[in-house]
């Protein structure tokens, strides 16, 4: 039973560094980032987020089928590119720790009593023998030793030998983990950036002015209260406004004027200034004007009639209701239905319900650009002229939540500090022996550099001039 137990043990074991070796792997690093890289360009070139039949419709049948089907269309949040992102937060996790111990155990290290042989074996060593008279003693030797180490500002540890003494000076431990803090921002990075994937959104709405609206995924409301534009003297556009109210429990919460790069944010979603224009299907008032069908002229002053507002006609039993406005007339045969062929006003058409003596006696559409096309008041003496009309102003805002922002931005910082200690902080180690000889006090002194070996090299050839000079000058 014992020996049944041990084999499981050691099958667990063999499984267990399979996969430790796999995620540990440069192969998988590398096949990632490949694999990350070649995606992003899909998901560049896939517009991503739209409606199912506009990928028909710009790809066709057979590459939208694919597109849908690998989720092209909403690449980010697919399960295969999760999938990457964990093999990838995996892959540095343990790259980490397989290599942060030893680090670790190197930077504790402080090996101070080396034999001079290990010093001359050192990519950049010296030696040289001061004689007694000039140079002193061990002692003496020592302390001058550590003097010029210290102004370069290295730590010190120094013990007495049973033939002189030995020094070790370093600097720069922490360039050595500046990598290991590179890979931890890694995480906090890729952790940020799944979080705002899946509990994040960006989304699109438009607001007619006066109008509020429920944000999306939210449990506030949005309004506009006015939309202006401003101008720069030649006439041009200089910039479009928005003033913003945010409604919550029926009360008014926050309000702001935004721009351009100048967005709201409330409860963690960011309202950015995305477009603007003039509404498809409400205006904010009509000109209107009574006309005599028999004699084929104008009756009375033109009169404006207010979006839903009842208007009763001077001088007549008739009011008029503004019902209805499409932008661009279109007709469908078919569902007899009638719809805005587009959002600008090529045709623009109103619907008007007339009233004679409060009752509804007809509901004719008035063309703009076609005045008397249509017979509009039925069994009288009139008929209802479209003269012009004010639109309504709308404002199109981009919403986004990134819940994982503020994580990706101290991923960013830590990234910052790592490149920082990875590239500009170099872990130097310098030994030094100094023992008795027959002529005097030799003196051993070599060093090592994790990176940048060229710069070590002058900082050494500085230290060596220095010690030559000082030492045997004192």
């Amino acid at each position: 039973m014992e020996k049944i137990e041990k084999q499981e043990v050691k099958i667990l074991q063999t499984i267990g560094d399979k996969i430790w070796a796999f995620f540990n792997s440069l192969k998988l690093t590398l096949t990632v980032l490949l694999s990350l890289a070649v995606v992003s360009i899909i998901g560049t070139v896939v517009e991503q987020g739209k409606p199912l039949e506009f990928y028909a419709k710009t790809y066709g049948e057979r590459i939208s089928s694919y597109v849908l089907t690998l989720g092209f269309h909403d690449m980010y949040h697919a399960w295969w590119f999760f999938t990457l992102l964990v093999f990838l937060a995996a892959n540095i996790i343990v790259c980490t720790i397989d290599r942060f111990p030893q680090k670790w155990k190197a930077s504790l290290e402080k090996r101070v009593d080396v034999a001079p042989q290990f010093i001359k074996n050192l990519g950049n060593s010296a030696s040289f023998t001061v004689n007694t008279i000039n140079g002193g003693d061990v002692f003496s030797v020592k302390n001058r030793v550590i003097e010029i180490l210290k102004k370069k500002r290295y730590k010190i540890k120094n013990t007495d030998v049973s033939d002189g003494a030995a020094v070790f000076a370093w600097k720069g431990t922490a360039g050595r983990f500046g990598s290991d803090i590179v890979h931890v921002s890694l995480i906090t990075i890729l952790t940020g950036a799944i979080i705002g994937s899946f509990f994040g959104f960006k989304d699109y709405i438009s607001i007619n002015e006066n109008e509020t609206v429920n944000a999306p995924k939210s449990n506030f409301q949005v309004r506009l209260d006015k939309f202006w534009l401003d101008y720069y003297e030649s006439g041009e556009i200089k910039q479009y406004n928005s003033q913003l109210t945010v409604v919550e429990n029926g009360k008014d919460v926050l309000s702001k004027k935004i721009w351009v790069n100048e967005p709201l944010k409330y409860k963690g979603v960011w309202f950015y200034q995305s477009n603007y224009g003039m509404a498809y299907d409400r205006i904010k008032e009509a000109r209107l004007v009574l006309k005599d069908k028999k004699k084929n002229q104008i009756i009375g002053e033109p009169f404006v009639v207010k979006w839903l507002e009842p208007f009763k006609i001077p001088g007549t039993n008739l009011a008029v209701n503004l019902a209805g406005f499409v932008s661009d007339f279109g007709f469908d045969e078919k569902t007899k239905q009638i719809y805005p062929r587009s959002p600008e006003h090529n045709n623009p058409a109103i619907q008007v319900i007339v009233y004679d003596n409060e009752k509804p006696i007809s509901g004719p559409w008035l063309f703009l650009n076609y005045p008397e096309i249509f017979a509009t008041i039925p069994n009288t003496n009139y008929d209802l002229i479209f003269m012009g009309y004010q639109g309504l102003q709308y404002t199109g805002l981009s919403m986004t939540k990134d819940p994982g922002t503020n994580i990706v931005w101290i991923g960013s910082i830590i990234m910052a500090l790592g490149f920082i200690l990875a590239f500009f902080i170099f872990n130097k180690k310098v030994w030094g022996r100094i023992q008795k000889a027959e002529n005097g006090v030799d003196i051993y002194i070599g060093g090592m550099i994790n990176k940048n070996k060229i710069m070590f090299e002058r900082e050494f050839s500085e230290i060596t001039a220095c010690l030559k000079t000082e030492v045997t000058q004192k």
